[in-house]
């Protein structure tokens, strides 16, 4: 009943996905083979059917913990792994009732094969959270704008400042461009890189022009919005999207520009052109840390689209958990109370 499908075997995976009826962009293949050419794992995706009442789907990053920098030489190779939600969304996600035969097939396909412990990013709409049989906590927030309100009425829901900046930039005569090829990836990426600098971003952040341009393998899933003044890009942003929810993904804006305030003017045409589409959800998500500035400025769009944002931790085979920790204790500066899962990766 539990089944794994590779990354080599892209079309079968895509239809699984697919044939779930509120599927989401983070569970394609294309998102996450992505995130393996970022050096994130290599994806995997599980897919549970009873043949009868449930199926289900998780798609998950597995890395070879001897490959870690800590445990060079110590471990074997190919024998011990873990397991990770891609960056955004993910966990299961079930159509039907029986979570607990899911976990049980889960959990024991994945204890027998060498999987030490398992991180999840939940998704935002999942059912599955409550049934996730390790620990989940949230200590963040993202914010989700409802496009289901009428326009107007949406408009009047931003905060005043926000309305008041969407004027200014239409009076100023910024024009909006969609772009479904990518054609501009040069503009978008020089302009993501510059902001990425300017607000001191993880290394993590930088993603390659190679990344994006297996994100753009997705006909159908993704979108660049580019604000132009003068015919030239001074905001963009790439939005992917699934059956229902469409997501801000990466992007910046030139600081050179600011005044005239180009990233609100981007927001609200995104939010336009995913209403035109039938979308439901505009997923802004939250700040780099906890409820910051950026936080705050995505709230402006959705004061009342507070949604919090949980993270899973699993151990599954906990003798090897307390083996590898052993292993990292024994070093100098390691740190054992780090806020880290899991902690013998910190």
């Amino acid at each position: 009943m539990l089944s794994i499908v590779t990354i080599k075997e892209a079309e079968k995976w895509d239809n699984i996905v697919k044939s779930f009826e509120k599927y989401d962009v983070n569970y394609l293949s294309g998102y996450v083979r992505a995130f393996q050419l970022h050096g994130d794992g290599e994806p995997l995706l599980f897919y549970y059917d009873d043949g009868d009442s449930t199926k289900a789907m998780n798609v998950v990053l597995k890395r070879d913990i001897a490959d870690a920098k800590p445990f060079k030489g110590k471990l074997p190779l190919n024998t011990w792994f873990d397991l990770s939600s891609p960056y955004g969304y993910g966990g299961f996600w079930i159509e039907g009732k029986g979570y607990e035969d899911v976990n049980n097939a889960y959990n024991s396909y994945c204890r027998d094969k060498g999987f030490v412990s398992e991180f999840v990013r939940f998704h935002l709409f999942s059912n599955y959270r409550p049934h996730f049989n390790g620990l989940s906590e949230t200590l963040t927030h993202n914010i989700v704008r409802d496009l289901e309100l009428p326009l107007d009425k949406m408009l009047m829901d931003f905060e005043h400042k926000v309305r008041k900046n969407i004027k200014k930039a239409t009076k100023a005569g910024l024009e909006v461009e969609i772009d479904t090829s990518g054609k501009r990836i040069k503009d978008f990426l020089e302009i993501y890189y510059e902001t990425m600098d300017r607000t001191n971003a993880k290394h993590n952040f930088f993603f390659s022009e190679e990344f994006f341009k297996v994100l753009n393998e997705m006909k159908g899933h993704y979108v660049y919005l580019h604000v132009l003044n003068e015919g030239t890009v001074i905001s963009t942003e790439l939005v992917l999207y699934g059956s229902e929810n469409c997501y801000s993904f990466l992007g910046g804006t030139k600081r050179s520009y600011f005044h005239l305030r180009p990233n609100d003017f981007l927001k609200y045409q995104i939010i336009m052109w995913a209403k035109e589409r039938g979308l439901k959800r505009f997923i802004l998500g939250g700040g780099y840390g906890n409820d910051d500035g950026i936080f705050k400025y995505k709230k402006s769009f959705a004061p009342n689209g507070v949604h919090d944002f949980y993270i899973g931790k699993k151990i599954l085979n906990q003798a090897k958990y307390d083996e590898l920790v052993g292993i990292r204790i024994k070093e100098e500066d390691y740190n054992l109370n780090a806020l880290f899962f899991p902690i013998y990766r910190a």
